[in-house]
């Protein structure tokens, strides 16, 4: 509540929020964490190129949701393997084994939603600030990102990875 009393929107123009290089060059900007939705949902935009994408896991604490906006993903639950394209959703729930892929050429872009929230602090935490007009860190840091935040990961936030 504002000063006033007054509930108040939260608006994240195009382009804002606090945003941070991750895994394999990803980037995450945060839209709607914890303090702004009382712990109900957290809400990123993740740009992943070509070729990345997470290890096979699974979330113990919450349901991780998925709206691709542009690109192409391969998802793989459990055992079988599917294409996500533009304008696909995927629902995952807390427990489901997981990865995806980006197997297109171009950035693939998705909304990432956690409810409950929490989830999305994870990724402010192991990511590399963005900073404007700069590039990615070098993929040559991208495998001991990867493993570090994985550790970070199952320490931290409940992910276990298969």
């Amino acid at each position: 509540m504002s000063e006033e009393g007054k509930v108040r929107a939260v608006h994240v123009a195009p382009g804002e929020g606090q945003s941070v290089w991750a895994f394999s060059g990803d980037r995450y900007t945060l839209k709607a964490g914890t303090k702004d939705t009382h712990g109900g949902l957290g809400v990123m935009e993740a740009e992943i190129p070509p070729g990345s994408g997470p290890p096979l896991h699974l979330h113990q604490n919450e349901d991780e949701m998925f709206y691709l906006l542009e690109g192409t993903l391969e998802i793989t639950d459990y055992d079988r393997t599917f294409i996500a394209e533009k304008g696909s959703f995927l629902l995952l729930p807390r427990g489901s084994i997981h990865c995806f892929k980006n197997i297109s050429d171009e950035p693939a872009r998705m909304l990432m939603l956690f409810t409950p929230s929490g989830f999305e602090e994870f990724f402010m935490e192991i990511g590399q600030e963005v900073v404007p007009g700069e590039p990615a860190p070098p993929p040559e840091q991208f495998a001991a990102h990867v493993e570090n935040a994985m550790r970070i990961a199952a320490e931290k936030y409940g992910i276990a990875q298969m």
